[in-house]
């Protein structure tokens, strides 16, 4: 059972655990990590709260005092918060959710790899995170110490990529690749860089944002060491709010960008947290201001209790149409769909293209800075004019009916 706990003991604890734990130290903040059973000495919990701690069907609990220090303890709705706690939605298998909607197992030719794209495979390198966040589309595995990366497995994966010429672009995932040791960090990206044929290393992980400490001077220098003409490392990570905007985080990112390092941003459409368009213009804009460039906005994934999560698919068209002319275009991420199935990943926008109008030969285009039709002409020796949707002549008329009632 839940303790209760007062807001003024809640507050106390709060105290006492930020001050029993070495700050800017990333091995006391992942000792102090606050786990399930915990959460009520930390936040002051709802029924939903505690029915979803005690029954969640997906991946443990578990936050570092840095990430826990960013949320309300008094406010359920708050976005930290979200994605630390469970609610009672999140012990709901419903009909539509798979624990693999990727089918990543299917695809995966030896342990801990998955080959889905021809020229490219994920490595899942290791099952722990410093934060569990409750959206992590890995459920299945993250968390689960049988799903322990042992080195003797890494390598069966590293034999396979150097048996596939083909393989030009490794992923490193898991878990978080950088909660492993500096040694098995250093290790991994070696075996990768002696293999002729893979070009690019991109570190897919979330401490800059869950745990910035653990961007180290030691490891970047690492990091650092492997970027270079035979390989180049990128990262990518997971902002999906403002308040994860902290000045820890930035100073991880510039610590990246120093070591040759493009960092790049995959937020997750959460309903209740980031489906409104001010926040994610807002939080794209202080991406900038760090230094990091818009990746993808993922739709969510079909997974096990999930359903508190997911937003319409009209949401992300409404949230990417929204900061087309508000910010610059490296600020905009691609709002994709990762194909249920193991079909991939799909970018989906909003309707710019309206079609083409043969008689003219001009394309019609709508505008997201002034709402208008703008017109284009197709090349008269063009011999694709087949390929392109055709704008009936009552739609033509109509368009320029509306774009004259404009002026």
């Amino acid at each position: 059972m839940l303790s209760n706990f007062s807001p003024e003991e809640i507050e106390s604890n709060r105290k006492d655990l930020f001050s029993r734990t070495i700050w800017e130290d990333p091995t006391s903040q992942l000792a102090h990590r606050v786990k399930g059973n915990d959460l009520s000495r930390y936040f002051l919990l709802t029924d939903s709260e505690k029915k979803g701690i005690e029954e969640t069907i997906r991946l443990n609990v578990s936050v570092t005092p840095y990430y826990l220090s960013l949320s309300d303890p008094f406010d359920p709705h708050c976005p930290i918060r979200r994605m630390i706690v469970p609610d009672s939605r999140e012990s709901v298998f419903s009909a539509e959710e798979s624990p693999d909607p990727l089918e990543e197992e299917r695809l995966s030719p030896v342990r801990g790899l998955t080959h889905m794209y021809p020229g490219k495979v994920l490595l899942f390198s290791n099952h722990s995170c410093s934060v569990y966040c409750r959206h992590c589309m890995r459920g299945r595995k993250v968390s689960s110490p049988n799903e322990r990366m042992a080195k003797e497995d890494l390598e069966l994966a590293f034999d396979y990529i150097r048996s596939h010429q083909e393989i030009e672009d490794v992923v490193i995932s898991g878990g978080d690749p950088l909660n492993l040791a500096d040694s098995r960090i250093d290790w991994i990206l070696g075996e990768l860089s002696s293999i002729p044929h893979v070009k690019i290393c991109r570190l897919g992980t979330r401490n800059p944002v869950t745990l910035p400490f653990r961007v180290t001077e030691e490891l970047c220098k690492i990091i650092e060491s492997h970027n270079n003409d035979s390989l180049s490392i990128f990262c990518n990570t997971q902002f999906n709010h403002p308040k994860e905007c902290t000045q820890e985080a930035k100073a991880a990112v510039l610590r990246l960008l120093k070591a040759g390092v493009s960092v790049g941003n995959q937020s997750v459409l959460l309903k209740g947290i980031n489906d409104d368009p001010e926040i994610m213009l807002s939080l794209h804009k202080k991406l900038l201001e760090m230094r990091v460039r818009a990746y993808y906005l993922y739709d969510p994934e079909l997974i096990p209790g999930s359903r508190g999560f997911r937003t319409p698919l009209n949401k992300g068209l409404e949230i990417v149409e929204y900061m087309r002319g508000k910010i610059a275009g490296m600020g905009i991420p691609s709002f994709v769909n990762d194909l249920p199935g193991g079909g991939g990943k799909i970018t989906l926008s909003p309707n710019w293209y309206l079609g083409y109008y043969p008689k003219t030969r001009q394309h019609a285009f709508r505008s997201a800075l002034t709402g208008k039709v703008h017109y284009s002409f197709e090349p008269v020796d063009s011999e694709e004019e087949s390929k392109y949707p055709i704008l009936e002549e009552s739609i033509w008329e109509k368009l320029n009916e509306n774009n004259t009632s404009r002026l």
